[in-house]
């Protein structure tokens, strides 16, 4: 078994003790948690539905009490060897270079003196903006753009700009739906993969306490939420939908150690995405290279036919195409 680290150790003893508050609890009152979890997820999901109304504070109550009393967030350091590519389709009807942005911020998040223009988004609520990016490693080769191409949606004959960029210093990140990984028993994700070992100790005490205290509908509501996260973060997005799923990341990123949310790809099956906030960006994030490309054929499921236009090698912020 790997030696757990120092930071690994102590995070392991806080979620002990939280493991421990939890379990110390009778199964009279296990079951009757059980019952509430279900209760407030089918009340979210009949929202997501439109099957009834919510208030934005009734909303934010429900998913307040699923992630305090239902959840294992663990806060951990995003692997060394990643990086970022995040992708924009270019709409401008005017550039310095044809069909490439003119400035870097255009291909970042969207500033504070302009946030009144975001929209209500995935991970983000109305005029509170995220940088939203995906996950591939420092060694992938240059013409693997398709997972950031897809979560923008792109098609037949959209030209693209691609933002690549790697981070400074380790991210904490929360990445949403690790527990379904424990539960059903599939390898960790290469990105996690130098977690998996305070994870799966943490799981498997949890599981044993319930176990050993005949508490196991508490353990049945973890999973129960645990699904529920998983599943609404990767179906199509809905206003109603982002209504919930917003609140689960602005309540998460309050916590100021956490720096990220990572999640599945909605677009490419068990491709990672990630969504970073604003400042971590400007204190953390290098950005790199831009491409521009022209996508020739959408063909489906992720996968597109693109044509390279243009490159540039970002220096002191400034974008400097190629001259073509």
């Amino acid at each position: 078994m790997t030696q757990l680290n120092k930071e690994d150790l102590e995070r392991k003893k806080i979620m002990e003790k939280y493991l421990d508050d939890r379990t110390s609890i009778s199964n009279e009152q296990s079951i009757e948690e059980l019952k509430e979890a279900s209760t407030l997820i089918k009340q979210l999901n009949a929202f997501i539905n439109e099957s009834i109304k919510l208030s934005d504070n009734e909303i934010e109550m429900k998913i307040k009490r699923l992630i305090s009393h239902f959840s294992i967030n663990l806060i951990y350091e995003l692997n060394s060897n990643i990086a970022f590519r995040r992708a924009r389709k270019f709409e401008e009807k005017e550039s310095i270079t044809p069909f490439c942005f003119n400035k870097l911020q255009d291909l970042s998040y969207i500033p504070e003196d302009k946030k009144s223009i975001v929209p209500l988004g995935r991970f983000n609520k109305k005029e509170e903006s995220r940088f939203y990016t995906t996950i591939h490693y420092a060694e992938t080769k240059e013409q693997f753009f398709q997972t950031a191409i897809s979560e923008i949606k792109g098609d037949t004959l959209d030209y693209i700009n691609i933002l690549d960029s790697i981070p400074n210093e380790r991210l904490m990140v929360i990445y949403i739906g690790v527990f379904d990984y424990f539960l059903r028993n599939k390898k960790f994700p290469k990105f996690i993969s130098e977690e998996e070992t305070v994870f799966t100790e943490i799981f498997d005490s949890f599981k044993a306490k319930c176990v050993e205290k005949e508490l196991l509908p508490l353990y049945e509501s973890y999973i129960l939420c645990s699904s529920f996260f998983s599943d609404i973060l990767k179906r199509k997005g809905t206003k109603k939908l982002y209504k919930v799923t917003s609140v689960i990341a602005s309540t998460l990123l309050d916590d100021e150690n956490t720096e990220a949310i990572v999640y599945q790809s909605v677009e490419v099956t068990d491709e990672p995405s990630i969504v970073i906030k604003t400042d971590i960006v400007d204190k953390y994030i290098t950005h790199r290279d831009a491409y521009c490309l022209k996508i020739q054929e959408n063909l489906g499921y992720g996968i597109y036919n693109v044509e390279k236009i243009n490159y540039c090698k970002i220096v002191d912020c400034q974008l400097n195409w190629e001259t073509k």
